[in-house]
């Protein structure tokens, strides 16, 4: 009788060059937006001097200051993406976590019922991978340049269905054992 698994991992998704530019954009405006509205701020309370809305703009200035850097700081943090991967014997759970807040469940598969698994890189068994056109892809991979990125092709609803993902080397052992003849591991 075989052991019951279970095995998770997180893995973070690697900011590309866009999204590190947009950051830098997000951070420059708010800095640029920032000088404006203190000056804006400072000449209103200046104009508006020994009158009770004199106090009242620059406090409306600092809260508008306030809730700009808060947007911003949300808008950077939309990028931070991690994919948690479950395995509960043969059955893989994928789900996306987006800045630690909100999880969003992305696909569910049986290894049991897969029609095969290999690493991108293993030319002896992605021929899958080169000549099938899926109907759906879910790209779950943290770092495109990694080396233990894997795919899996199973039949889902209206075709083809494909996960691209980066289990652990244990993980994907793991998984071998309730398909041995359609999962490929490349050795560590």
């Amino acid at each position: 009788m075989m052991e019951d698994i279970y095995l998770e991992y997180m893995i973070k998704r690697k900011k590309s060059g866009g999204q590190k530019a947009i950051i830098a954009l997000i951070i420059a405006s708010g800095v640029i937006l920032t000088a404006v509205l203190l000056m804006l701020t400072y000449v209103c309370a200046l104009f508006l001097m020994g009158t009770q809305f004199g106090s009242f703009a620059f406090s409306i200035g600092l809260v508008l200051i306030a809730l700009m850097w808060y947007g911003a700081f949300l808008l950077i943090g939309m990028g931070n993406v991690e994919y948690e991967y479950i395995l509960t014997n043969s059955e893989m759970d994928i789900d996306k976590i987006m800045s630690k807040r909100g999880r969003k469940h992305i696909v569910s598969f049986d290894f049991k019922e897969i029609s095969v698994c290999a690493n991108i890189n293993d030319s002896n068994h992605n021929s899958n991978y080169k000549n099938v056109t899926p109907a759906k892809i879910y790209d779950a991979t943290g770092d495109k340049t990694a080396d233990n990125i894997y795919f899996i092709d199973f039949n889902g609803e209206g075709g083809v269905t494909r996960v691209i993902f980066q289990p652990t080397f244990k993980m994907i052992n793991s998984a071998k054992k309730f398909n041995p003849r359609n999962i490929f591991v490349m050795e560590e």
